[in-house]
């Protein structure tokens, strides 16, 4: 299951989708919304949007398909609804439901009463018109949550390990993304096959550009690509030079694989 965040040329289906489902529509023009989706043979399984208010979030119109529900979709959207959230610095989610209150109450909300929220989420559209006075008001708090940013050029082989590792040593405490100055578009088989010995699904990541990428980190590492890379706002910038293992042959390609798990595992000890 691979959960990102929507293009733009989805927003018109999630529009679409959320009317057929009877779900606020009136101020997705308006509203500053971040969506995340989980696509599916060329269409929307779900989806999930979170609306900044300053420090706090609005989780808006959870939707999974019917088709697909009783897969985790519903839960996988939550859980990196609450990992964004946290590594862009929010403090705690909110939402209004009228129908999901166990759902949410199973992944940490708590029922709260609507004036116990910010004044910001108390203005918005959905809190004063789009959502009846019946829907219950549930809130999260989010503890804080380190970033980290791997770069190459390709974004296809060793940042994509780097990212892959840094989830699977740091869980929910890091949030790990990766991108490439030149990306290919693709993740390389070889370092599926790799990863995939040591029971991770490279899969669920994507090959994607540094524009692509937002907000601050808290490390960005370069690969040794001796790539020029755009500026990114960071805390800290570290180059580990480990060798393109892409035309390596097969223990050479493990043992870079290797070493990127030992150096990803020192960086998250020493944030």
């Amino acid at each position: 299951m691979t959960i990102r965040t929507a293009r733009r040329d989805e927003l018109d289906a999630i529009r679409a989708l959320l009317a057929a489902a009877k779900l606020p529509t009136q101020d997705l023009d308006t509203a500053n919304i971040r969506w995340f989706v989980d696509a599916r043979d060329g269409e929307l399984a779900g989806f999930g949007g979170v609306e900044i208010f300053g420090d706090a979030g609005l989780l808006r119109s959870l939707f999974v398909s019917a088709a697909r529900r009783g897969a985790g979709i519903g839960a996988a959207l939550v859980g990196e609804i609450d990992r964004w959230s946290r590594a862009q610095g929010l403090r705690e989610l909110v939402l209004l439901t009228e129908t999901a209150e166990g759902f949410f109450a199973g992944r940490g909300y708590a029922r709260v009463t609507r004036d116990a929220v910010p004044a910001q989420l108390q203005a918005s559209a959905e809190f004063r018109t789009l959502c009846p006075a019946s829907a219950v008001c549930m809130r999260k708090a989010l503890a804080p949550i380190k970033r980290v940013l791997f770069v190459c050029v390709e974004n296809s082989n060793r940042s994509q390990m780097a990212e892959a590792f840094a989830h699977m040593i740091g869980g929910d405490a890091v949030y790990a993304c990766s991108a490439g100055s030149r990306p290919s578009g693709r993740i390389n088989p070889r370092a599926v096959q790799f990863m995939r010995e040591l029971g991770y699904d490279l899969t669920q990541q994507h090959s994607k550009a540094l524009a692509d990428v937002d907000g601050e980190y808290d490390a960005v590492v370069t690969m040794g690509c001796g790539d020029s890379c755009p500026w990114v706002p960071a805390r800290r910038r570290i180059d580990w030079e480990l060798p393109d293992p892409k035309d390596l042959p097969d223990d050479a390609y493990r043992a870079v694989r290797d070493d990127i798990a030992q150096r990803v595992r020192g960086l998250l000890e020493e944030l």
